[in-house]
């Protein structure tokens, strides 16, 4: 069989492989939402945001934006929710009507207080029995598939992972010793 044809199947056996781990991921995540839905009477989208407005005070629905990875109209529905649960209310910032921030209430750090983490704690307990180098390659490795899957620029180059990573333990490099 011609070469490239094998690098061709190879590659779709892959992609197949990595589509199906992050359907899994996928799965994995909505059985933790759909949990936290009923249990708490919140959507995992809201507990991000509202852990976020939690942790950075008041704030822009703007930055909120930037920093949960949700479009602006999708944000401003999830205050408007927290907001008539008494979660979280708007504050005026200045005397322009348009500049408006969203600050946690007491409500709102009582009830953060007492609700669960948006991901499963089973999650976090296995990852911090994990060294620094392994974590750092699965933040990489994730970073690297966001980028194949959102980059639109396929001569982009992907960068290498970390040095400490690509070898550990001090190994060296076989090119370097040539």
């Amino acid at each position: 069989m011609d070469t490239k044809i094998e690098n061709q199947i190879n590659a779709e056996q892959i992609s197949l492989q990595i589509i199906m781990r992050l359907r899994q991921i996928m799965r994995e995540m909505s059985k933790h939402s759909k949990l936290i839905l009923e249990k708490y009477k919140i959507s995992t989208p809201q507990l991000i945001c509202l852990n976020e407005v939690c942790q950075h005070g008041p704030i822009s629905i703007g930055a909120l934006t930037k920093i949960v990875f949700l479009n602006n109209s999708t944000v401003t529905g999830i205050v408007d929710r927290l907001e008539k649960r008494e979660l979280v209310k708007r504050v005026r910032v200045s005397k322009d009507r348009r500049q408006v921030h969203v600050e946690i209430t007491d409500q709102g750090i009582a009830f953060i207080n007492e609700a669960p983490k948006p991901i499963q704690d089973q999650f976090m307990d296995r990852l911090l029995t994990l060294d620094e180098d392994k974590i750092a390659l699965i933040l990489w490795s994730l970073e690297m598939l966001v980028d194949m899957l959102g980059n639109k620029d396929s001569t982009l180059q992907i960068p290498m992972p970390p040095s400490h990573i690509t070898r550990p333990n001090g190994m060296t490099n076989p090119e370097d010793e040539l």
